[in-house]
C-alpha cells in the first residue's frame, strides 16, 4: 500500500477506496456462519510452513537501503545549472541512458547512495571529462584525490547513520565526441565485479521470498515498457522504463538463496511478459519458485492502474452491477488470466517452479471471491495474496498516549486485521488455493506528527507486537507472510524493518523480531 513518492502522502483517494471496499466486504460475513473460517493450518506438505518473506524498498538513496555496489544507482541524472538543479530530460541520453549531450551552461549531476559504514571510495568511468569530475557533499567527503592521467577520483566517504544521512554527489562536463559512461563508484576494498552491497545482502539474507515490486517502477508509475525499451545491466540509470533489470533481480535472488517475486507491469506488452519470464526460467537456481502477479494495488484508488483498469472495464461493458469497482476488478481478473497464461507457457513442465498470485485488498474477501470466481479466474493462479497491515493513521489518532498505542490500539488492530485474513484464507481454500500475503506489518502513519511515529517505531514494546503478529499468522493461517518493508526512514511512517541496511538490531525492534521468529521456525 505505501506509494512512491518522495512525501508519502497517505492520500484521500486511497482512504476513499478503503472505505468503499470495506462497505462491499461486509457482505461476506456470512462465510463464517458456515464454518468456512477455520482458523486451522494446512496439513499440505507441499505448502511453506510460514515462510517469511519481504519486500525491498525502493533504490533511491532516501530510503535506506543502497542495494548495489556501485553508489550510483540510487539516483537518476540531473543537471547543475545558473537557477541550480534540474531533472534532466531524457532526449540527452544515449541508448543506454548515459548523458551525451547538455545545454550550454550546464553540468551533470549525480547522487550518490550513502555507504552503511564509512569507506574509501574509488570512481571510474570511460570516456573524457575535460578533468571536470568532481565530489561534492554538505561535510560528509574528504581526502579527495584526482589521478593524474586517469579517469579516476578517490575521496572518503563518511557515513552519517544513525543520524539523518547526508549525501555525496558528482558533477562534471560533456563532451559530446566521447562523453562519460561507464561511471562505478565503489568501495575500494569490494571486488571490481561485485553487484550488491554485501551490508546489504546480509540484511536481506534469511528471507525465504524477496518481492521487488519497488525495484519495478513501471509498476507503481504504470509505465509503458516493451522489451526493446527495458533497463539492462550495466545502463546508466535504473530510475525510469521498467526499473532495475531482471538480471539484477534474479541475481540477487539466486545470491541470497530466496525465491523472487515480481510484478508484470499493467503496460507491458506480450514480448517483454514472456520474455522476462522465460529469462527467469532459464536463469533462476534450481530449487528455487518465482511467484508473479499483475501489476500492484488495482484495487487502490491511489494508483494509476485503478483508473485504467476501470476505464478498460467500463469500455468492454463488464458488469456494472457494482459500479467502477466492480468494473476495476472484473478488468483485472482478465488482465491476471490473460498474464498468467503467459508465464505458464514460459514455463511448460516446470510449473512446479511457478506461483501465480491474484492480490486483493485484506478487508475484502468479498472481491477475492468475486475476482477468483469470475470466468474461472482461480484455474489461471496458485495461490490468493492480500496486505494484511495493523494501522494506525490521523483518522485513528484522537491523543491517545504511546501505552495506549501499544499496549491496547495496535494489539486490537493485529487482532482485527488477522480475522480479516482468516476470511481470506476461507475464500482461498473454497477454490482450492493457497493464501499468503504481499505485504504486510504495522502500517503507523501520521502525517501532522512525525516525532511521535519515531517514538511509535523505536519502542521496545513492538518487539512483542510483531511477535504477537507473526505468531497469530503462524496459528492461524501458517503459510507465506511477506512483510513491508525491509529498508526505510521514519519520519510521517516507518514502514523499514530497519532504518537502514546494517542497523544493529538492538537499535531496531522489528526486525529483532522478525530474526527470532525465523531462527524458530526454519527448516
Amino acid at each position: 500500500m505505501p506509494t512512491t513518492n518522495g512525501t508519502r502522502a497517505f492520500s484521500a483517494a486511497i482512504l476513499e477506496s478503503v472505505m468503499a471496499f470495506t462497505r462491499i466486504a461486509a457482505a461476506a460475513a456470512s462465510l463464517c456462519l458456515t464454518g468456512a473460517c477455520s482458523s486451522a493450518r494446512s496439513n499440505d506438505p507441499a505448502v511453506p510452513a510460514t515462510a517469511i518473506g519481504v519486500n525491498v524498498n525502493t533504490i533511491a538513496y532516501w530510503d535506506g537501503s543502497a542495494p548495489f555496489e556501485n553508489l550510483i544507482y540510487g539516483s537518476h541524472w540531473q543537471m547543475e545549472g545558473p537557477s541550480g538543479w534540474e531533472e534532466l530530460p531524457a532526449t540527452n541520453l544515449d541508448v543506454n541512458g548515459w548523458v551525451r549531450s547538455l545545454p550550454a551552461g550546464y553540468r551533470v549531476a549525480r547522487v550518490l547512495s550513502a555507504p552503511a559504514s564509512s569507506a574509501d571510495i574509488i570512481c571510474r568511468w570511460q570516456g573524457n571529462d575535460h578533468n571536470s569530475m568532481r565530489v561534492g557533499s554538505n561535510g560528509v567527503t574528504s581526502n579527495v584525490v584526482r589521478i593524474a592521467g586517469a579517469s579516476e577520483l578517490r575521496f572518503r566517504y563518511e557515513s552519517s547513520y544513525p543520524k539523518a544521512p547526508k549525501w555525496a554527489f558528482l558533477t562534471f562536463d560533456v563532451d559530446p565526441s566521447n562523453y562519460v559512461r561507464n561511471i562505478d563508484c565503489r568501495d575500494a576494498a569490494a571486488a571490481g565485479a561485485e553487484k550488491f552491497d554485501p551490508t546489504f545482502v546480509r540484511t536481506l539474507q534469511g528471507f525465504r521470498i524477496v518481492r521487488f515490486m519497488k525495484w519495478q517502477t513501471a509498476v507503481e508509475e504504470n509505465r509503458r515498457v516493451t522489451w526493446a525499451t527495458r533497463n539492462k545491466p550495466g545502463d546508466g540509470s535504473y530510475w525510469m522504463n521498467d526499473g532495475v533489470p531482471v538480471e539484477e533481480m534474479v541475481a540477487l535472488a539466486n545470491k541470497v538463496g530466496a525465491d523472487p517475486w515480481f510484478a508484470m507491469p499493467w503496460n507491458a506488452d506480450d514480448e517483454y511478459i514472456t520474455r522476462f519470464a522465460t529469462y527467469v526460467r532459464a536463469n533462476l537456481a534450481s530449487g528455487r519458485r518465482v511467484y508473479v502477479e499483475v501489476s500492484n494495488e488495482v484495487w487502490n484508488a491511489g494508483y494509476p492502474v485503478r483508473g485504467q483498469a476501470q476505464a478498460e472495464g467500463a469500455a468492454q461493458r463488464l458488469n456494472a452491477r457494482y459500479g467502477p469497482s466492480g468494473q476495476a476488478m472484473y478488468r483485472y481478473a482478465e488482465k491476471t488470466q490473460h498474464v498468467m497464461r503467459i508465464w505458464s507457457s514460459a514455463f511448460g513442465q516446470q510449473m512446479h517452479r511457478l506461483v501465480r498470485v491474484a492480490s486483493t485488498q485484506n478487508v475484502s474477501p468479498f472481491w477475492s471471491d468475486q475476482i477468483l470466481g469470475y470466468r474461472n479466474t482461480s484455474q489461471y493462479i496458485d495461490a490468493l495474496a492480500t496486505s494484511p497491515y495493523w494501522s494506525f493513521l490521523d483518522t485513528d489518532y484522537s491523543g491517545q498516549s504511546l501505552d495506549q498505542i501499544m499496549t491496547i490500539v495496535l494489539p486490537t488492530q493485529i487482532k482485527e486485521t488477522l480475522n480479516w485474513a482468516v476470511q481470506q484464507k476461507a475464500i482461498a481454500r473454497k477454490f482450492g488455493k493457497r493464501y499468503i500475503s504481499y505485504e504486510g506489518g504495522q502500517h503507523v502513519w501520521l502525517n501532522r506528527n512525525p516525532a511521535f511515529v519515531s517514538q511509535i517505531e523505536r519502542d521496545p514494546r513492538m518487539v512483542g507486537l510483531y511477535s504477537s503478529y507473526l505468531a497469530d499468522w503462524h496459528n492461524r493461517i501458517g503459510d507465506t507472510l511477506t512483510l513491508f518493508a525491509l529498508t526505510g526512514p521514519i519520519d510521517k511512517a516507518g514502514f523499514g524493518l530497519v532504518e537502514y541496511a546494517g542497523q544493529p538490531l538492538e537499535q531496531a525492534p522489528k526486525m529483532r523480531a522478525v530474526r527470532s521468529f525465523m531462527v524458530k521456525n526454519s527448516r
